[in-house]
């Protein structure tokens, strides 16, 4: 007897009704619902219903309020909240990066000014072609920014504020086959020797870690753990998602660590000798030295990111499975036949020995001034 729904009472207080009820734990419950009787009848009637069912009708009430905000609520509107719900708790690069998206979307007033729930697949797609269009950019850059607004309603319906994403299995523009790095370990060395000290550092341990260039910029001397005497340590990192992971470090990267960090117990661990802080970026010297030695990759220069690329390939061709390679590189989807494979961080971490060793350190406190082993390491 205790399942009964019990009845929805109205009483008039004053000029305003109200509904008098238990809710399904049990706790009477009272709610004001306007000075108008024949909408109180009509709310009494959706009270029974959602009790009925199950549901609790205060915050069915409540999304009543949040679907009704969604009508008039726009993209505009609701960018400031994404971020500061949502965008603050990501690195500075990926914060960047959502500016940069949302910058170039109110370009199209008809898209940013558009009520959430009014949003269409139809709308943001034009957005994508005109985008191509006149701005002459890629499919995996409007892709990218498609790919923003999707997430950006994934977390209004999270939130409350949508009922469902429009948005929900939109088709993106197929992109070019996946960029085919083959940098070699002699090109390797000729572009760390290239670089200033500090940016050497960065850029080898790039290589010897698949790790992102803001994650290696940002990286702390309090997120580095070391075991000197085993040469083996991790970091932790904050990957995209915002999720927090501990990662692996193989000899080499270890030895480029103790280098950089010395003896200081606190603080960024590639500092920029300049400022005497972090790197913000160091784009402009690493495309200098990549376009003096015209590495390349296909039909456009070498970047960064290509480094993952490059830590990535390297491990593939000495052996290390894509199941072993995945965790190392933070991805979170995984094919088909992933699904059926336990992942252990540690044990694919054991992997990074086999990264060929690019330079032989000497014993100068730099340590730039050493000897190209790759042709007999690799």
């Amino acid at each position: 007897m205790d399942s009964i729904v019990k009845p929805v009472t109205i009483l008039r207080r004053g000029h305003s009704y109200q509904l008098y009820f238990r809710n399904h734990d049990g706790l009477r419950r009272r709610l004001s619902v306007g000075s108008d009787v024949q909408q109180a009848q009509r709310i009494c009637l959706k009270f029974i219903d959602w009790l009925l069912e199950g549901k609790d009708p205060e915050h069915e009430m409540e999304r009543a309020k949040q679907t009704e905000k969604a009508k008039q609520i726009t993209l505009k509107d609701f960018f400031p909240e994404f971020m500061e719900r949502y965008g603050k708790n990501q690195s500075r690069g990926m914060i960047s990066r959502y500016y940069d998206f949302f910058k170039n979307i109110c370009r199209c007033p008809e898209l940013t000014e558009m009520p959430l729930s009014s949003i269409s697949k139809r709308a943001l797609i034009d957005y994508m072609k005109a985008r191509k269009e006149h701005d002459g950019v890629t499919s995996a850059t409007v892709n990218r920014e498609a790919s923003f607004v999707r997430g950006m309603l994934n977390r209004a319906v999270e939130w409350e504020i949508l009922d469902f994403n429009p948005l929900h299995g939109i088709r993106l523009f197929k992109e070019p086959e996946k960029r085919d790095v083959s940098l070699s370990p002699d090109d390797a060395v000729k572009l760390i020797e290239a670089l200033p000290t500090p940016l050497a550092d960065i850029v080898e341990f790039a290589i010897y870690t698949g790790f992102r260039r803001e994650n290696i910029l940002s990286l702390s001397i309090e997120n580095v753990r070391l075991d000197r005497s085993e040469k083996s340590g991790e970091v932790i990192l904050i990957i995209k998602g915002g999720r927090k992971e501990v990662f692996p470090l193989g000899e080499q990267a270890v030895e480029i660590l103790q280098r950089a960090i010395g003896e200081r117990k606190s603080g960024y661990v590639f500092i920029n000798p300049e400022t005497g802080t972090r790197y913000k970026d160091i784009h402009l010297t690493f495309d200098r030295a990549v376009n003096k030695l015209k590495l390349r990759v296909g039909d456009t220069k070498l970047r960064f990111h290509d480094l993952r690329h490059v830590f990535a390939t390297w491990l593939h061709q000495a052996g290390a499975s894509l199941d072993e390679l995945r965790p190392l590189l933070g991805h979170r989807k995984r094919a088909t036949t992933d699904r059926y494979v336990t992942i252990d961080r540690k044990a694919a971490g054991k992997v990074l020995n086999l990264m060929p060793r690019i330079r032989q350190k000497e014993s100068q406190p730099d340590g730039f001034k050493g000897v190209r082993d790759a042709a007999d390491t690799y």
